[in-house]
């Protein structure tokens, strides 16, 4: 999520690290100490850091900028530019601010879209836990990314270590191709890259995000009549987005901070498919930059306030039961909407009242947060580990967060001291006396939020959760946007649920007690959620359609447009919630998209052509349909098309039948 790369102080970084007991092992102690030198190089590395451009002992003067076909004659795209004089480092930045996570680097980088260029992202895979990289448009929403094990390696002989069974080893290389729209020409001698695997990574700039589309909600307009109408392509690509940001993160990254391994962008003439000096690209071109003061222009911030507008504000926050003794924090998804989000992180936050810290500190009392830790893998190491592909999550962290979104604290999955459950306990400190038996070897882990900077503005708690394994459905990414966890049976999160009381600090027992409640995960109550602050579940009304469309410019069109890839709005009600999570890609037994005429079907349980949901609400679908691309479910003008939809949580059904245009 974060944007504006600040790095917090040392004493911030190494009070948070600090302020951790951790379980006495030596493993983790190890951990502790890895994480710390990391930390210390990050520092040392930043102080001396070059914003952007090439290395100053490196002579890169007299380098062409246009290519008739003799300026490289021997060798090949990466060995003639994969070098100082051509590479463009990313900016990095560690999760201190805008909701980050501080057990992670980010590197970012805007981007104008111009077909006459394309981007070349280079880089070894680092030795973490997690990695990805995401393109956002200038609306700030994801529009395509590419995870750590979906990444080819650059040539046969490296491996990607991000599979199941794949031991980390240093130095594999890859390549992600970023396109800005043009078509490629005739690659010239010594700009080839022949042998490489790089376009199977591709990532295309020019495409805008699915969903979160306003332009269908009538009512939106009635009540904001004047409000900016969300931009959107054609169903002919003439509209495409026109810039964006580039985010590549890497959680509890063990890998050492060196400028030739870390992500890097090469700018490619894409007639030549020679490469432009990186001095030349930044200064000349100015198709980069890692600089918010200049690249943020290039976005659309109008659309971004109205993506806020529309989710933050206008649609309703939904909650089916009040939280459960003794949990005295609510627990909720928010909207889908989140600036420069993480493509395969959910988030569920709790509000924190006011003076918290500051009322616990004159009461002698101590938040005491107790949760189950999924089972994670054990990377990054230089053991020879690897994950299995069989933990339960890829990464979950617990944060602790400003008013401003500066994050004071992030405790990683590692960080918890777990009993042989994963159950856990964390003692928050904000000025009470702790008493000396809170300590790993009593299954106790502690937090001293009094050493962290503005701790007494402590507002919000985030916990995210990041790739969930198949089969565990109690995470984040289950819990529908803008609802609280809470439902009659009990919590989304089932004993997951992080749950949050204010015992007196002389009160806590001697030896930690794990907290087993009631669950529910993924259990949904069979009607509507109400509305905030009126918790509860009530009848939903009968299932029906009143509209099928495709995203279109402007407010009041109800076309269905023939088109790859259609963007699908389905407006009625009584559509229930979604359990299969979101956002979703694949088939279900809730969905299916019927082309009468062509005589397929996509979506619904084994069909060959899938769906990917982005938002699943009880009066609104928003889905692409995976469609219309090498004449695999082909659909064109005049063919019937037919939609139909099923009520999770009772399978009452409905259909809809248009006309594609």
């Amino acid at each position: 999520m974060p944007r504006n790369f600040i790095l917090g102080s040392k004493k911030e970084i190494f009070a948070v690290l600090g302020g951790i007991f951790t379980a006495a092992r030596a493993e983790e102690e190890t951990r502790l100490a890895s994480v710390i030198q990391v930390i210390a190089a990050c520092v040392l590395f930043l102080g001396f850091f070059v914003p952007t451009g090439i290395a100053q002992s490196t002579d890169c003067s007299g380098l062409p900028t246009s290519f008739n076909g003799n300026q490289f004659p021997k060798g090949d795209f990466f060995s003639n530019f994969d070098n100082p004089c051509y590479t463009i480092r990313l900016g990095t930045g560690y999760g201190s601010v805008e909701y980050g996570d501080l057990n992670a680097v980010y590197y970012q980088m805007f981007f104008k879209v111009d077909p006459q260029y394309q981007l070349i992202l280079v880089g070894t895979f680092p030795n973490t836990r997690y990695f990805s990289i995401s393109l956002n448009d200038a609306h700030k929403a994801l529009s395509q990314s590419i995870l750590d094990t979906d990444i080819v390696p650059l040539t046969s002989h490296y491996i990607n270590p991000y599979l199941p069974g794949v031991s980390y080893v240093a130095g594999q290389q890859y390549a992600v191709p970023i396109d800005l729209g043009g078509t490629p020409g005739d690659e010239q001698k010594g700009c080839m890259m022949n042998g490489y695997n790089v376009s199977v990574n591709q990532l295309d700039a020019t495409q805008r995000h699915p969903g979160m589309d306003w332009n269908s909600d009538t009512g939106f307009f009635q009540q904001f009549p004047n409000f900016v109408d969300h931009k959107v392509d054609t169903p002919q690509h003439t509209n495409p987005n026109t810039a964006g940001l580039l985010m590549v993160r890497a959680y509890l990254n063990d890998s050492p901070l060196d400028s030739n391994a870390s992500p890097h962008l090469i700018v490619r003439d894409v007639a030549s498919g020679c490469a432009y000096p990186a001095d030349y690209a930044l200064n000349t071109l100015q198709v980069l930059t890692e600089v918010d003061a200049t690249g943020g222009p290039w976005l659309s911030p109008e659309q971004s306030y109205g993506h806020n507008t529309y989710e933050a504000t206008y649609l309703s926050k939904l909650c089916n039961a009040d939280p459960a003794p003794p949990n005295e924090l609510r627990w909720s998804r928010p909207p889908e909407y989140i600036p420069v989000t993480n493509p395969n992180a959910a988030y569920i936050t709790a509000t924190v009242a006011s003076g918290l810290p500051a009322h616990l500190a004159a009461e002698s009392e101590v938040m005491r947060i107790r949760l189950r830790i999924p089972t994670t893998p054990p990377t990054p190491c230089t053991d020879g580990c690897s994950r299995s592909g069989n933990e339960q999550m890829r990464y979950m962290s617990l944060s602790f967060i400003g008013p401003d979104g500066s994050t004071m604290a992030s405790l990683a999955d590692t960080a918890f001291t777990k009993d042989s459950n994963g159950f856990a306990t964390l003692i928050v400190g904000t000025g009470a006396s702790i008493p000396k038996w809170i300590t790993p070897e009593n299954g106790y882990t502690y937090l001293d939020l009094t050493a962290l900077s503005g701790y007494q503005q402590l507002t919000l708690l985030d916990l995210r959760n990041i790739i969930p394994g198949s089969g565990f459905n109690c995470a984040g990414q289950f819990v529908p946007y803008r609802t609280a966890i809470d439902t009659p049976a009990g919590s989304l999160l089932g004993n997951y649920t992080p749950v949050v009381d204010y015992p007196a600090a002389t009160s806590l027992p001697q030896k930690a007690t794990a907290l087993d409640g009631p669950s529910a995960c993924r259990e949904f109550p069979n009607g509507e959620a109400g509305v905030r602050p009126n918790c509860g579940v009530f009848p939903a009304p009968a299932i029906s359609i009143a509209s099928v469309i495709t995203q279109c410019s402007a407010p009041g069109c109800n076309q269905f447009a023939a088109q790859a890839n259609p963007p699908v709005t389905i407006l009625g009600e009584g559509f229930g919630t979604f359990p299969l999570g979101a956002p979703f890609t694949g088939t279900s037994r809730f969905l299916a998209l019927q082309d009468i005429t062509q005589r397929w079907t996509a979506g619904y349980a084994g069909d060959s052509c899938s769906v990917s949901i982005s938002e699943w609400d009880t009066d609104n679908i928003q889905f692409v349909a995976n469609v219309g691309q090498n004449g695999v479910c082909p659909i064109v003008s005049g063919d019937k098309v037919k939609v139909e939809v099923w009520n999770p949580q009772t399978m009452d059904s409905v259909s809809f039948e248009t006309t594609a245009q």
